[in-house]
């Protein structure tokens, strides 16, 4: 069951994720125009969106643990708000790899938002490689 909560949320994350980026397009100077702030509009919206993204896992991960039946968060994990945020921040960017363990079915949402993470990341850096592709032309 926790695969499908981790799959529902990732689906989530990439419809958040494309609105997110819609945003970004529709707030971001004209590259031809002007080409500098295309780029520092972007990269910034693109900042900003990760981290509600990475917040909003972390709010995810609060639900969860409270609810109970699974799993835990374990290691140096320090049941707090900021420990909440780094878990989710270094599962989203990277493969997981932190001093918090996880325990128990959470594992597998552990393992989606990393999954997740990578696709989006990987969105966002195609994205702002064509807008800078196109601020940069000569």
């Amino acid at each position: 069951m926790a695969l499908v909560y981790g799959f529902l949320l990732v689906a989530a994350l990439g419809i958040g994720h494309h609105y997110g980026m819609l945003a970004v397009r529709g707030i971001k100077p004209d590259a031809d125009d002007r080409p500098q702030a295309a780029i520092i509009v972007t990269f910034l919206g693109l900042l900003a969106l990760h981290t509600i993204e990475i917040l909003a896992f972390a709010g995810v991960y609060k639900v969860l643990l409270s609810w109970g039946g699974l799993g835990d968060l374990g290691g140096s994990y320090d049941a707090s708000w900021d420990g909440l945020i780094y878990f989710s921040g270094i599962n989203f960017a990277t493969l997981g790899y932190t001093q918090i363990e996880t325990s128990g079915p959470i594992r597998m949402i552990n393992m989606m938002q990393s999954l997740g993470g990578f696709m989006v990341l990987t969105w966002s850096a195609t994205f702002l490689y064509s807008v800078c592709e196109r601020a940069w032309r000569e």
